[in-house]
C-alpha cells in the first residue's frame, strides 16, 4: 500500500447528488438540470461514512482513522477498502483532488 495514496485528500463532486436511504446512500450523477439515474452508485453503510468523510481536507489517512474508529474493522482492511472506494469515485467523477495539505 502506498503511503502517498494515504495521504491524498479528495473532495465530494458537486456534479454529484447524494440521497440518504437508511444507513446507504445514492449518488447519482446531475446532467443537464437533472440526473443520471443509470449511473447511479449504492454505497454501503461504512462507504457512506467515507464518502461524507471526503471534504477535500482530510487526508484518506485520516478517513481511515475515523472508519476504525467507528466500526469494527481493523486498519489494514480499512485502509485497502477506503482505497478501493476512492478509485471508483473517482472513475465516476463523484470526487475531485482537495486541498494538499502537508503529511505530519
Amino acid at each position: 500500500m502506498s503511503p502517498q495514496r494515504l495521504d491524498e485528500t479528495w473532495a465530494r463532486s458537486p456534479g454529484v447528488a447524494a440521497r440518504r436511504v437508511g444507513d446507504r446512500c445514492v449518488l447519482v450523477r446531475l446532467v443537464d438540470g437533472g440526473v443520471d439515474l443509470d449511473d447511479a452508485l449504492d454505497l454501503s453503510r461504512v462507504a457512506a461514512f467515507i464518502w461524507e468523510e471526503l471534504d477535500g481536507a482530510r487526508r484518506v489517512a485520516e478517513v481511515v482513522d475515523a472508519v476504525v474508529a467507528r466500526f469494527e474493522v481493523d486498519r489494514a482492511r480499512a485502509e485497502v477498502d477506503a482505497l478501493e472506494l476512492v478509485d471508483a469515485l473517482r472513475a465516476r467523477r463523484a470526487i475531485v483532488p482537495g486541498r494538499r495539505v502537508n503529511a505530519k
